[in-house]
């Protein structure tokens, strides 16, 4: 269901105007103040709903929006703030959900549940109220691993034709939605984590720092380069592929026989022709 995307998105806009009303200022005066930061997972639970995990961040409003120019925001703005600011915006957005039978008389809505729970992060987390960082990169790593195979074996695998039929896709009001398309993730299409630009790094340059260990680890210290003379590291730069030596010949007896029994058939098909 595309339902989630859309809330979540809806409530960071929602995060502002709270915290325009909670600080006395207009929306636009506390954009020029203050960013809201984020990066969250989502993973799916039993009863079929998407549950998020969200790091919610407040920082400057700087007009550079590189992740290496963040700055602490102007003092008041303190973390018991953003909380409320978070459980305000929470209870107020909602999205409007398309009709299921054209007769139905009533107007479906999505929005956040009653199990709403708001901690600060701190370095130690020292009582219930806070979250330690080095807990929430637990969450983070095991929302990273965990999917729909929770819910059972039906779902850790593409739903096929036939049992398309019995499910909400189905229904010629909510075709738009492309529900069936992503019947193997409960509708839900959207990537498990997310983040805005500012909040950290970008897997673009995560990316890049990977390919300069790899190419650096197979070639000791030196960082190679290419046609023009520019490291492989350089961002001007693009590496279309890259090959190393493996070896020869087969790594098991059962390779050796399954290419020797290819090549046999092979001969006798040309020998047939």
């Amino acid at each position: 269901m595309p339902w989630p995307g859309r809330l979540w998105s809806r409530t960071t806009i929602y995060v502002y105007r709270a915290l325009a009303q909670l600080v006395g200022v207009t929306e636009g005066e506390l954009r020029r103040l203050v960013r809201v930061s984020f990066a969250k997972v989502a993973d799916y639970q039993r009863r079929g709903a998407v549950n998020f995990h969200a790091i919610i961040r407040l920082d400057a409003g700087t007009d550079c929006g590189c992740p290496g120019c963040v700055a602490p925001p102007p003092a008041g703005f303190s973390a018991e703030l953003l909380k409320a600011a978070v459980r305000k915006a929470a209870e107020a957005v909602t999205v409007p959900c398309p009709a299921l039978d054209e007769d139905q008389g009533v107007t479906l809505t999505a929005r956040w549940g009653e199990q709403l729970d708001v901690r600060h992060i701190t370095e130690t987390g020292e009582d219930d109220k806070e979250l330690s960082a080095e807990q929430v990169a637990g969450y983070i790593a095991k929302y990273a691993t965990k999917a729909t195979e929770a819910l059972g074996v039906t779902l850790d695998h593409r739903v096929g034709e036939g049992e398309l039929d019995d499910l909400l896709g189905n229904r010629p009001s909510l075709m738009r939605l492309r529900l069936r398309k992503w019947a193997h993730m409960l509708g839900f299409g959207g990537h498990f984590s997310t983040k805005s630009r500012r909040y950290s790094t970008t897997l673009g340059a995560l990316r890049r720092a990977r390919v300069t260990y790899a190419i650096r680890r197979r070639r000791g210290d030196t960082l190679p380069l290419d046609a023009w003379g520019r490291p492989e590291d350089d961002q001007a730069v693009i590496v279309v592929a890259s090959w190393r030596y493996l070896g020869r010949g087969y790594r098991s007896t059962g390779e050796a026989w399954l290419a020797a029994s290819a090549a046999g058939r092979a001969r006798e098909g040309a020998a047939d022709r």
